[in-house]
């Protein structure tokens, strides 16, 4: 039987309370991060949607999805996700610029018997640039209507393949391939080393 067609989920719902304004549509090196985000995805010619309001992403001519639960964070977005899908689905978070091809590539690559593919670095699991199998929906809405929302929770009770570091680090020439800018600090960093590159 052929594997389920996996579709790309771009997170964009979030808040941004640190960055203190909606960090999608900041612009690093003349693309906003969310651009830079789906210029990652498009060259794996899958189905990509957003998750977010509709109105503040439709000029991106993709499919937008409101958050089912707007404010539980990320594992409600991942639900709004998979039941959006009904299928498998590449999760990515809106603020990681610095993803590659190559390595969405690699993370399909690795498909298997598991219900999650997530990278692993030293600040622990990455479940925001990670693969949900159909078969992770029941955890998500039992840990939602437990509220148990933490997503590295919700990845304790799931069959997860991890992605270590000696299997993503050669994705990772300039060291940032899973940073996300969530602060002011951060995105300036980040400016730094585009203008520096």
């Amino acid at each position: 039987m052929e594997p389920e067609l996996v579709h790309i989920a771009i997170l964009a719902g979030g808040q941004s309370k640190r960055m203190g304004h909606n960090k999608a549509l900041m612009r690093l090196g003349g693309k906003t991060l969310i651009e830079h985000v789906l210029n990652t995805a498009a060259p794996l010619s899958l189905p990509t949607f957003i998750i977010g309001e509709t109105e503040t992403y439709t000029h991106l001519g993709l499919p937008v999805h409101p958050d089912h639960h707007p404010d539980l964070g990320p594992i409600g977005g991942l639900y709004t996700a998979l039941v959006t899908a009904l299928c498998p689905v590449l999760l990515l978070a809106c603020d990681q610029p610095f993803l590659t091809p190559q390595f969405l590539h690699y993370i399909l690559s690795r498909r298997g018997d598991h219900q999650a593919l997530v990278p692993h670095t030293d600040e622990g699991s990455q479940p925001l640039c990670a693969l949900y199998e159909s078969t992770c929906l029941g955890a998500v809405e039992s840990a939602i209507a437990a509220k148990s929302l933490s997503m590295r929770s919700l990845l304790r009770k799931l069959d997860s393949l991890t992605i270590s570091t000696g299997d993503w680090q050669p994705y990772d020439e300039q060291g940032l391939l899973f940073a996300n800018l969530n602060t002011p600090e951060e995105f300036e960093h980040a400016q730094r080393r585009c203008e520096s590159s």
